[in-house]
């Protein structure tokens, strides 16, 4: 899969080809890399390049990524936001982004969702916030009802992607 991000002025060409759970085989401008990646937790990943150990912290809010890496803060946009395009980068849990109260819950397990297809309605900091999907999926799982409060990272839709194995 091949995506092309806006990065503050720089356009950041991305493949990453999966090579088996957690694995992938990421290429860009300045080559080609192994990648083993770990999901830590709802918003923190695991990066193992070489014999270098990267965690990075991401927030998604629709198809902007906003990544912190190394003391740095990125926002990754996508140029061409298609489905098939970044569904690799997008998250298979959709996480609360801060502690809120669950207004209603959009979607059933089995539904077919489409990029920009709202989720969850979560109410925080006294205003509603529409979380959507990242790219087309189907729904696995809910774990939030209507009314229930959550904390920031509690998982609350996991996703399944085409191609997920």
């Amino acid at each position: 899969m091949h995506s092309t991000y806006q990065l503050g002025a720089r356009h950041l060409h991305v493949g990453l080809r999966r090579e088996g759970a957690g694995r992938f085989e990421a290429t860009t401008d300045s080559g080609v890399q192994q990648v083993d990646a770990a999901l830590v937790d709802g918003h923190t990943v695991q990066l193992c390049i070489g014999d270098a150990v990267h965690v990075a912290h991401v927030v998604r809010v629709g198809a902007v990524a906003h990544v912190w890496l190394a003391g740095r803060a990125y926002v990754l946009e996508p140029e061409r936001a298609t489905s098939s395009s970044h569904a690799v980068l997008a998250p298979p849990q959709i996480v609360a982004p801060m502690p809120g109260k669950v207004l209603e819950v959009l979607v059933s397990p089995g539904q077919q969702v489409a990029e920009g297809d709202g989720l969850v309605i979560l109410e925080a900091m006294k205003m509603e916030h529409r979380i959507t999907a990242a790219a087309a999926a189907t729904v696995r799982a809910v774990h939030a009802s209507g009314g229930q409060m959550v904390d920031g990272g509690a998982v609350l839709i996991e996703l399944e992607y085409a191609g997920d194995d």
